[in-house]
């Protein structure tokens, strides 16, 4: 007779079927594991079965390191490498960086002389990569795969002068605009430092107004500011003319170093070596590279597996065998560390200034003296803090720039309601102490209406006559109102500026309204030159002063 297990105690369960359960569960997790997994992992196997059919991994080059890159293509296809069933083939293309930057920023149809659209692309540097930053267009960040130091090639007389007196990035506008005798060399003519078209001209502006601005990588802020302008401008616009390197590196060499046409040419050191030259000069500051990046394009054309075979190849290039070719023909090892580039705004408008050089600001600062500035903020009135910020901008402006003071207010001249007191000329030693000299007799008046518009009007149509060309021509307007006692409302104002206006000759508004409303007249006529339109609660305070060198100094 069979017996009852007590109702107190709890049933047990053989061990055997559970382990076996578990055991098998985990083997199912293996093997799903294995095939969603496997195949990726395993990639490069080349005893694998082409199940899938061939993969084309289409990689687009720049001319200067295809010849090494495609050397290891051949390489690794003979390896006869299989991507997830696919048998995987990588094809080079070789073009210009700047063509495939243009196309990958257009919105047109893509142009098939460029070859196939790349799942792989290796421009010359990361400036590059930033430049056609387009969302979902690059897969993370690029990771370098040779780098090679941008230098200047220079005559070896020429490299002991500048060697010698430890020239620097920042001091080459200077050289350019003037003449070597500062580093020994008399009787030549300035620097003569050709800036070709391509990513070394770039680098090397970016270089410069990096170290004007103190800023390393150049930030958008920096590259805007009136110093950096100023300095990239002037390497532009006094640069002898030259189509390319190739033909710059021919110019530099086929004459007596004083009388070439040109001294200096931006390169990559494996470009000067390639040339058969190998003198160079390297600035003091920081040194910028083409670092070759190798940038996993994840466009809608690009499908998982080209993108598995473009990691698994920039990653061969990286290995020790094939860097040794790479080093065979001239690149050196990738960065350490990823090259830090300025962002795509700053080096927009570097390209900018090196096509269109615009050698400063031609500015008129036009300030109001009614009544009501005379109103104390802080220690001084506003008027005095005014005029202070005003000096202080002119101790920092550069002598290629140019800036005049108005003030105005009612019947400050003969009946007008403004008064000229310096003329807008060029900041000379002379000009720059007649402006502060007159600095010091600018008061505000008794009367606490004003015409601004009549003022500004007047100012406006001065600007267009005395306009400067390869300049910023611009009219800053200080006011705490306007209190408008004039029979030209803001709608006039408007019309008549805009019949005024030449468009080939652009005069910027920029309007600080400082303790005062403002006025919507005012606002709109920024927008349309292109002006700013601040309103601050005081003149007593950094923002203002910040205001006012950047109106004044921002071509």
């Amino acid at each position: 007779m069979g017996t009852h297990r007590s109702t107190g105690s709890s049933r047990e369960i053989s061990k055997g079927p559970v382990t076996a359960a578990v055991v098998v569960v985990v083997l199912l997790v293996l093997v799903v594991g294995w095939w969603q997994l496997g195949p990726d992992s395993a990639s490069e196997a080349s005893d694998g079965e082409c199940v899938e059919g061939n993969a084309v991994l289409d990689v687009t080059v720049d001319p200067e390191i295809a010849d090494p890159i495609r050397t290891i293509a051949d390489r690794y296809n003979e390896t006869r490498p299989v991507v997830r069933g696919h048998c995987a083939e990588v094809v080079i293309t070789e073009r210009a960086t700047a063509d495939m930057v243009a196309a990958f920023t257009s919105e047109a149809t893509w142009n098939p002389v460029l070859g196939p659209r790349p799942a792989l692309w290796i421009p010359v540097s990361s400036r590059q990569i930033e430049s056609m930053r387009v969302p979902g267009l690059i897969e993370g960040s690029p990771r370098s795969i040779a780098s090679s130091p941008i230098v200047l090639a220079v005559p070896e007389i020429l490299r002991h002068a500048l060697a010698s007196t430890r020239t620097s990035w920042a001091d080459l506008p200077r050289l350019q605009q003037g003449s070597l005798e500062a580093i020994g060399l008399p009787g030549w003519n300035g620097l003569q430092m050709a800036m070709p078209p391509g990513d070394t001209t770039l680098a090397v502006a970016a270089a410069v107004a990096g170290a004007v601005a103190g800023t390393d990588p150049l930030t958008e802020e920096a590259v805007t500011a009136g110093q950096s302008v100023s300095a990239v401008s002037g390497l532009a616009a006094a640069a002898p003319k030259a189509d390319d390197t190739s033909a710059a590196i021919t110019a530099l060499s086929s004459a007596a170093p004083a009388e070439a046409g040109v001294h200096v040419v931006p390169v990559t050191q494996r470009q000067l070596a390639a040339n058969g030259s190998t003198t160079f000069y390297v600035p003091t500051g920081a040194t910028p590279i083409a670092d070759y990046p190798a940038a996993l394009m994840s466009g809608p054309w690009v499908d998982k597996t080209e993108n598995l075979v473009a990691g698994l190849f920039a990653e061969y290039l990286r290995k020790p065998e094939q860097q040794r070719d790479l080093v065979a023909a001239g690149f050196g090892a990738p960065p350490a560390d990823p090259v830090a580039s300025p962002p795509r705004a700053a080096l927009d408008r570097l390209r900018g200034l090196l096509g269109n050089p615009v050698l400063g600001v031609h500015a008129t600062a036009l300030l109001d003296v009614s009544a009501s500035m005379g109103a104390a903020e802080g220690d001084l009135t506003r008027l005095t803090n005014t005029v202070g910020a005003l000096a202080s901008t002119v101790n920092v402006m550069p002598p290629e720039f140019g800036l005049g003071i108005w003030t105005f207010g009612k019947d400050l001249d003969a009946g007008n309601p403004f008064e000229v007191v310096a003329d807008t000329a060029p900041l000379t030693d002379e000009h720059r102490g007649t402006l502060m000299g007159s600095l010091g007799s600018i008061q505000a008046t008794d009367t606490k209406a004003d015409e601004c518009y009549p003022a500004l009007l007047a100012a406006y149509r001065s600007a267009v006559e005395g306009y400067a060309p390869d300049r910023t021509n611009s009219i800053l307007l200080v006011t705490d109102g306007p209190e408008g006692d004039s029979a030209l409302n803001g709608a006039d104002l408007l019309s008549a500026i805009e019949d005024e206006g030449n468009p080939e000759k652009p005069i910027r508004v920029d309007v600080i309204v400082v303790g005062g409303a403002g006025s919507d007249s005012l606002r709109t006529l920024t927008q349309r030159t292109g002006g700013t339109y601040k309103v601050l609660p005081t003149s007593n305070d950094l923002e203002f002063g910040t205001a006012m060198v950047g109106a004044l100094t921002t071509p």
